[in-house]
């Protein structure tokens, strides 16, 4: 459904039926659109004051000028509520910026965004993109080139993931995150202790420093009944940075080596006990955060933040974080400005106060706990206090370090319907239903369907 969408997007902007246009209502982005089925909903700028966190108060000086009196009224859409976070500090600084915005579910984003611009009626001066469809929006021509006048975007302080991933491949930068999602291993200190005689993160880090290691701990973690991993879908998403080409390259699916080499890493994890048999999101994936049945979780900073952090209650402070055998990223919102925008202005205040102020990201951080995307604010976070539920642990400087070893960014806009392919290729091949070689008929068949466009071998 999805792809249909966006292809009537690019069809609109191809045979240029796409006129100037401003929407009334507005969306924002989500960390993992697996946690936000947020209804549509609007909210003024007040409504938003009482939800925003009050620390949050310096702004960027607008590129366009240093008026902070500006008058204008600008939309938003997104598909979950953290941008609202930001409104009432950025009112203080803009007080004659009226913003509308509005949450939009992310399965329905698309489908509401992509007439608004083919009609050119009602389009949000600011809309967002999740990390499954975001390179779309990249190279749609939808969003204006951020690095060009008159917005000029510095952004030497941004980590690369997130600029890479908002640059279209002509190398303009059409859209830009607050957030970027660096990942970890977050394992059981109690646990690692009992069956490794080890517990902290370094230590635990270099038993964990390659694929067959973990399958080696796994054993081990078997012979005291305990699961490895909550679902062999978690390691996947750190695979996934471990190739060296994306899953599409010049319009041709391209299956790296790697992946092939995982379905067998799966089929093990399967044969052996080694995980809970079960999807993330499932009911007994979170139930193993506090019943103790499993070893480690693999996921992103989303993954500690609404999975671990928010279900500890009596294993708060026995969990740590570290690196695996290769560091990754997955996950993330990106947000750009409407090209025919009549309040660009007033729109680049906003998005240039969440994205790359850092004393504003600083404080959103600290209230939030989100990793945010600016280096600098990230380096001096490393220096507060940790987490409770870590032993006090301090995350970013975990997180640091895996953004510092550069990850892969393999992020196409034909993720999100190809991975769940080769989910269903893998499990199948794991549960003895086919055998490899019939499981990647199916992924390559079941790819060509969903895009017919795209040449699979």
């Amino acid at each position: 459904m999805k792809r249909k969408i966006i292809d009537l997007l690019m069809v609109a902007i191809l045979t240029g039926s796409l006129v100037t246009g401003c929407g009334s209502t507005s969306s924002s982005p989500d960390s993992s659109s697996a946690k936000s089925e947020a209804n549509v909903a609007k909210t003024n700028s007040t409504e938003d004051a009482e939800k925003s966190a009050s620390g949050i108060t310096e702004a960027t000086e607008s590129v366009f000028g240093s008026d902070k009196n500006i008058s204008a009224d600008i939309t938003i859409w997104s598909s979950g509520e953290e941008m609202q976070r930001f409104i009432e500090g950025f009112n203080r600084e803009y007080p004659n910026i009226h913003i509308n915005y509005t949450i939009v579910k992310n399965e329905d984003f698309l489908a509401k965004l992509t007439p608004a611009i083919a009609n050119g009626q009602d389009v949000p001066d600011i809309f967002t993109g999740e990390s499954s469809y975001v390179r779309y929006l990249v190279n749609a021509g939808v969003w204006d080139d951020l690095s060009s006048d008159p917005y000029n975007a510095d952004t030497s302080d941004v980590w690369d993931y997130v600029t890479d991933v908002g640059t279209d491949d002509s190398g303009a930068l059409r859209a830009l995150s607050w957030q970027t999602t660096p990942g970890t291993i977050i394992y059981r200190r109690d646990i690692a202790e009992d069956v490794l005689g080890v517990s902290e993160p370094e230590d635990v880090s270099k038993l964990l420093g390659t694929y067959d290691n973990m399958m080696d701990i796994a054993a081990k973690m078997k012979e005291k009944g305990i699961h490895m991993f909550a679902s062999w879908e978690d390691v996947l998403l750190m695979k996934l940075s471990e190739r060296d080409s994306p899953w599409v390259v010049d319009d041709q699916l391209v299956v790296d080596p790697l992946m092939e080499e995982f379905m067998d890493y799966v089929k093990t994890i399967h044969d052996n006990g080694y995980d809970l048999d079960v999807s993330e999101w499932d009911p007994e994936w979170t139930a193993a955060v506090e019943d103790g049945s499993v070893f480690c979780f693999v996921l992103p900073t989303w993954g500690y933040s609404f999975v671990i952090k928010q279900n500890a209650q009596s294993s708060s402070g026995k969990w740590g974080l570290c690196e695996g055998p290769n560091p990754y990223v997955n996950g993330g919102t990106w947000l750009g400005i409407y090209k025919d925008s009549p309040n660009k202005e007033a729109a680049w205040d906003f998005l240039s106060y969440m994205t790359l102020n850092k004393d504003v990201l600083k404080d959103y951080s600290v209230t939030y706990g989100e990793y945010v995307d600016l280096k600098s604010a990230d380096e001096e976070l490393a220096r507060v206090d940790g987490e409770d539920t870590l032993n006090g642990q301090n995350i970013y400087q975990v997180y640091n370090k895996v953004m510092a070893e550069n990850p892969h960014v393999t992020i196409t806009q034909y993720d999100e319907q190809i991975n769940a392919a080769y989910k269903s290729a893998v499990r199948s091949y794991a549960e003895g239903k086919l055998t490899k070689e019939k499981a990647i008929e199916q992924f390559k068949a079941d790819v060509s369907n969903a895009y017919p466009d795209l040449k699979v071998q």
